[in-house]
């Protein structure tokens, strides 16, 4: 028994994972990302639209 015997099927396994999971996985989860980061800055926008109206009404603002 020789190490190439031990390392061509965890070689074999790894590129079988990266094919059958991870490549198709990657796009959902991409897309996921990018909508959660969308919502999130809608959101944070909106809050601070708030703050700045509330300012504007209390006359703080310059």
């Amino acid at each position: 028994m020789n190490t190439q015997e031990i390392i061509t099927p965890i070689a074999k396994l790894t590129e079988w994972t990266f094919e059958n999971v991870l490549v198709p996985m990657s796009d959902p989860f991409n897309t996921a990302v990018i909508i959660l980061g969308l919502v999130t800055l809608v959101v944070w926008l909106k809050k601070l639209n708030s703050y700045v109206a509330k300012s504007k009404a209390d006359g703080v603002t310059p």
